[in-house]
């Protein structure tokens, strides 16, 4: 019986000690699939010279002041135009100041990280960054009217 019992709490253990580390490495994939992403999206921005572009869309999109991300984008022009949208996006979430999730991600906390001490979905955070690589990578700010079309174009109209 003792021997069964020992056993049986050897097993339990050892599953312990092998779910704490694929969720760890669970929890890292996630800071890499952001930080990654956010480098894409900010060369992104860097190749079609639109920072100004950029940071006019995550104001846009996320409801922050333009001048409060300009300001945010002045004292970190590190994080990036994804750092500030990933700081707006989990800030619109929890309810927070963007510039103080940007300062602990600067000070080498992990987006992935900041998102789950918050509650904040990575999906949310990705769906806004994909919205935002896709306006710099279509060149969409700036091109279109309110109407949708491009009026650069010779119309019969």
């Amino acid at each position: 019986m003792r021997k069964f019992m020992y056993s049986l709490l050897v097993a339990t253990v050892s599953l312990g000690l092998t779910a704490g580390l694929a969720r760890g490495q669970g929890r890292a994939a996630e800071k890499d699939e952001l930080d990654s992403r956010a480098i894409t999206v900010n060369k992104l921005a860097d190749q079609h010279g639109g920072m100004r572009e950029a940071i006019h869309d995550v104001s846009v999109e996320t409801g922050v002041p333009l001048e409060k991300v300009q300001r945010m984008q002045e004292q970190h022009p590190d994080a990036g135009a994804a750092g500030i949208m990933i700081a707006c996006t989990i800030a619109d979430n929890a309810k927070g100041n963007p510039e103080s999730y940007l300062s602990r991600h600067v000070n080498g906390k992990g987006w992935g990280a900041i998102a789950r001490e918050n509650n904040v979905p990575l999906e949310k955070i990705n769906e806004r960054l994909s919205k935002l690589e896709h306006d710099l990578g279509s060149g969409a700010s700036g091109q279109l009217h309110p109407t949708g079309r491009d009026r650069s174009r010779n119309s019969r109209y």
